[in-house]
């Protein structure tokens, strides 16, 4: 029998489950993993990250009588409750069903990482248990803070890995995905967990609620895109958003999105040499240039923004990330955005793996 801990917390609108998790923790002194054992999320040293897609009933009422919440409150801390309109988060996407497992260690479902704002982390550092890590930082397409009007940062400034991840080894590849990286430490939520090596090693501990100079303000197309991002994301069953002059379903437009972004980063320089007066083109020319590289030229821990794990996917670099989803809007906007994609689809080759993933994607998607 699951007996509820003598103190609790509310949780914030938005939070993720891992930052409920770490906030309930700090806020009664346990460790996240000793936590996560009375949730009965794991019996072992592993949080797997699966519970931050769904919770499985039997998991949500646990948690809800331990931290005396109602069972609508836990479910609203998974990602699927957050986003209900993000096709790669369904059980059934494009044709394939997806264990909750498998959409954990996809990089295509969402970050391995996540971005945050140092603004929004000091402003609820003093909230009890400390600050609140929103589950859309962890939207592959979610670049940009709208309550302060800045670009997210995504690396930790003192050891560089990027924030909330289990860090990645020297070849690049990312460690598994934990629900909350270094579970056994007892941290204030702002302080980067992420191990500099591996067992017993200590987290870094950086105060991630610190002021930082991410670059310049947004442009207003970069807000405009953001917003046509996250209300896609958001809307509810029956609703219509526009795309390539015609309206669709969010979900279709989502597709849309990865589709273009693997067009543009598969032909590059064609989406610029049609539209050349969109902004920071040298931003996406960058990711296309370091996704592109062989293989082996992109040895050693990742750079810039490649820790995307496929080209179809927005780079880590919330920059790149804001300028590459930009380009990708425009021409879904566009009223001549069937012109740009035909120049550039006429250079991807027919016998290429991009060519391949574009053919996936287009069932559901109205490039072709």
């Amino acid at each position: 029998m699951t007996t509820p801990l003598p103190r609790s917390l509310d949780p914030a609108q938005g939070e993720l489950l891992a930052s409920y998790l770490l906030r309930l923790a700090h806020q009664v002194g346990i460790s996240p993993l000793d936590l996560a054992h009375r949730c009965g999320l794991t019996t072992g040293t592993v949080l797997s990250a699966q519970h931050l897609v769904r919770l499985a009933d039997h998991h949500a009422e646990q948690i809800a009588t331990l931290c005396r919440l109602d069972l609508a409150e836990v479910h609203a801390l998974t990602l699927v409750e957050q986003a209900p309109s993000y096709a790669p988060l369904h059980p059934v996407y494009l044709g394939r069903h997806q264990s909750h497992t498998t959409m954990a260690n996809d990089g295509r479902v969402f970050t391995a990482f996540s971005r945050y704002c140092p603004d929004c982390l000091a402003d609820t550092a003093d909230q009890p248990g400390g600050s609140i890590w929103p589950g859309s930082w962890r939207l592959p397409h979610t670049f940009l803070c709208p309550r302060h009007q800045r670009p997210l940062d995504w690396r930790c400034p003192q050891c560089q890995a990027p924030a909330f991840s289990n860090g990645y080894r020297t070849d690049g590849r990312w460690r598994p995905t934990q629900l909350t990286p270094a579970p056994r430490s007892r941290l204030h939520p702002a302080r980067c967990r992420h191990r500099l090596g591996i067992g017993q090693v200590p987290a870094c501990g950086y105060r991630l609620d610190q002021p930082s100079a991410t670059g310049n303000a947004p442009t207003a197309a970069m807000a405009h895109t953001q917003q046509r991002l996250t209300e896609a994301a958001r809307s509810v069953a029956g609703q219509d958003i526009g795309s390539l002059g015609r309206p669709t379903s969010p979900q279709r437009f989502l597709n849309d999105v990865r589709a273009v972004t693997l067009i543009i980063c598969s032909t590059w320089p064609a989406a610029a040499e049609t539209l050349r007066d969109v902004e920071h083109l040298d931003a996406v020319a960058a990711h296309a240039d370091t996704r592109n590289r062989a293989a082996t030229e992109r040895a050693g821990p990742p750079e810039g923004g490649w820790l995307a794990r496929s080209v179809d996917r927005p780079p880590g670099d919330p920059l790149r990330a804001a300028a590459l989803m930009t380009l990708v809007v425009r021409i879904l906007d566009a009223p001549d955005g069937q012109t740009a994609l035909a120049r550039s689809l006429s250079r991807l080759p027919s016998n290429g793996a991009a060519y391949r993933r574009l053919q996936r994607l287009t069932p559901t998607a109205h490039p072709a």
